[in-house]
């Protein structure tokens, strides 16, 4: 295929992981690839706690100064205590930094990268850009969003908004570096956990819950750092920027792809429904939806949602099913008593082996 004019083989809309990652593979194939990202840079503004497992190694390259910090594994806390150690080494990413490795990655491939442009509108093969005030239309072939929990295109291909939670985050300095990840449980949290995951000398310390709490989470993230500080984990946190966003907590959407489109990425909600993890889901999407792409190229187009959902539900069905069943029988049983509280977490949080005796 050649591109003509404003004509793409593939329009990939979004640069996070999942985008960037399906749109190096196509590129490298020689395929003409726009990807259209809305931040003005890509990794600005990163809105995730940044852990990611050390398997990930496997998917997609790491450079030490992508790194902040490797841990051991996952310590959780219910009420306060701790009730769990596991051993899961892992990284805590400089997001921004491999964020844009990964674009440029995709840009050395071949891929064309536009920035500050936010797509506003799909009908059939075109796509309609906002940029700076101004609407520019290209085609595509292929139109894949990667375009997180808001996805455009998932809205295109008929899903409605899944469940998720809202978090918020600070990243404060740290009385001294943690080997472990941290996760903490609490009742007033509903939905939700905390977490502490050191990058060196600071941590990410953020707070989520069940979008139907949204109202106090401010109040609950200050009252969780207060209580860090107070512990002597965390030092002050005047004056710590504040960031967050959705999370998508659903499980996987119900249409994944037609002949030409598709979502990958949180975009089709591959972020794990009890533990938001997302990050190694959405580069392993990435690399499942350019597949998919290139066998219809060679099949042909009604082989697009075929392959690509099968591979899809391969991937993450049945574990996303059964986390989904967890998380919707932990929130309806949500409780203020401290002892069912622990009980309730332990049946549904995955360093626990109740979790997997259901």
């Amino acid at each position: 295929m050649k591109k003509t004019g404003d004509h793409y083989d593939a329009i990939v809309i979004g640069a996070g992981p999942a985008g960037s990652t399906a749109a190096r593979r196509l590129a490298q194939t020689g395929l003409q690839v726009l990807i259209a990202e809305q931040r003005q840079s890509v990794g600005d503004h990163v809105q995730c706690a940044e852990f990611v497992p050390r398997m990930i190694t496997k998917y997609a390259g790491l450079r030490s100064i992508d790194v902040a910090q490797q841990v051991n594994g996952i310590k959780t806390f219910i009420n306060g205590e701790t009730a769990s150690v596991v051993r899961a080494p892992g990284y805590v990413l400089h997001r921004c930094r491999w964020d844009k490795e990964l674009a440029d990655a995709a840009v050395a491939a071949g891929a064309n990268l536009m920035t500050g442009v936010r797509a506003v509108h799909v009908n059939g093969s075109v796509v309609t850009l906002l940029c700076g005030g101004e609407q520019q239309e290209v085609t595509g072939t292929f139109i894949l969003g990667c375009d997180g929990p808001r996805s455009l295109i998932s809205k295109q291909l008929g899903n409605k908004q899944g469940e998720t939670c809202i978090a918020l985050q600070r990243e404060l300095t740290l009385v001294k570096p943690l080997n472990y990840a941290e996760i903490y449980f609490d009742p007033a949290w509903y939905g939700g956990y905390g977490w502490v995951f050191s990058k060196g000398t600071t941590a990410n310390v953020g707070l989520a819950v069940h979008t139907s709490h949204t109202g106090r989470l401010k109040e609950l993230l200050t009252d969780f750092c207060r209580t860090l500080v107070a512990r002597q984990i965390v030092q002050a946190i005047t004056g710590a920027a504040t960031t967050g966003g959705l999370i998508p907590s659903g499980g996987l959407v119900q249409c994944l792809a037609n002949r030409h489109m598709l979502v990958a990425g949180d975009a089709a909600g591959c972020t794990h429904p009890i533990t938001g993890g997302g990050i190694m889901n959405a580069v392993v999407s990435g690399q499942l939806a350019a597949t998919a792409v290139m066998q219809a190229i060679a099949q042909g187009n009604e082989q697009l949602a075929k392959s690509y959902t099968a591979a899809i539900q391969a991937e993450y069905g049945r574990q996303f099913a059964i986390a989904g069943e967890r998380l919707a029988s932990r929130n309806q049983e949500w409780t203020g008593n401290n002892a069912e509280f622990a009980t309730l977490i332990r049946r549904s949080w995955i360093t626990f082996p109740e979790y997997y005796m259901q």
